[in-house]
């Protein structure tokens, strides 16, 4: 039985679409926006690690400057507990690109909830911030 529990999060970056689909594949450049030490290995089946290794899984899917997947599990979730799945979508806007996260299979509604707020404050929030500060 697959879990049904998910978030959806729309998100303006002020940036282009291959802009954001970099920073956010490109290892030299996460290094200058994400916090904690991660892993991001652009290929099928290729390693990710976010935040000093709390969250691990593997790279599902890539369309360049369109869409980016991967599988999603942190160190505090069960053993038991089946890795979430991350979907990643670019759609050029007028201030840049909407960013769309459709985080799904969460083990439970509480999960859910942290990651909607976790994706923004932690994902998100900083990576607009490096572009922003890029346009100083």
């Amino acid at each position: 039985m697959t879990n049904k529990v998910s978030t959806q999060i729309k998100y303006i970056v002020y940036a282009a679409p291959d802009e954001v689909y970099a920073a956010l594949t490109n290892p030299s450049l996460i290094a200058q926006w994400i916090e904690g030490a991660f892993v991001f290995e652009l290929k099928e089946k290729g390693t990710v690690e976010f935040f000093d290794g709390w969250v691990k899984g593997e790279v599902e899917n890539f369309i360049p400057s369109k869409e980016l997947s991967y599988t999603w599990k942190p160190n505090t979730w069960d053993k038991k507990s089946k890795p979430s799945l991350v979907t990643i979508t670019f759609t050029k806007v007028a201030a840049g690109t909407e960013v769309e996260i459709t985080h799904s299979d969460f083990p439970n509604a509480d999960e859910a909830t942290k990651h909607q707020e976790g994706w923004i404050t932690y994902f998100l929030d900083p990576l607009n911030d490096y572009f922003i500060a890029r346009m100083k």
